[in-house]
């Protein structure tokens, strides 16, 4: 397969501890890394993973991350990328909820992720 098109309206809303998840990828799609939409709106668990590393792409809306006890701020066009094993935790600052494109590399798996709090 030479390209993949995908639209977030397309994808099957998964009900998540932050909010919700679109998978735009599956693991068929790519080995090394997949794409997900997330709509945040509440706050995800203090977390960590042990291999992959994670890019947030803000698409709509603020949230901070905290990030082994620092906060940074990200808004609409700010990127954050979180190596692994570094605790992380993220949650909308803005009142409209935040619109997250999030790559992982390589693409997320439940073992993977440990959780801190």
């Amino acid at each position: 397969m030479s390209h993949i098109i995908r639209k977030i309206q397309d994808a099957k809303p998964m009900e998540i501890t932050c909010g919700i998840l679109r998978n735009l990828t599956v693991a068929e799609d790519c080995k090394d890394m997949d794409f997900a939409h997330v709509t945040i709106t509440d706050s995800t668990k203090k977390h960590y993973h042990k291999n992959l590393t994670e890019v947030y792409y803000v698409l709509k809306g603020n949230l901070d991350v905290e990030i082994d006890g620092k906060i940074e701020h990200l808004e609409k066009g700010s990127m954050i990328m979180i190596h692994p094993n570094t605790n992380h935790k993220a949650w909308k600052t803005s009142k409209e909820d935040a619109e997250v494109l999030v790559v992982c590399s390589p693409p997320w798996s439940e073992d993977d992720e440990i959780l801190v709090e």
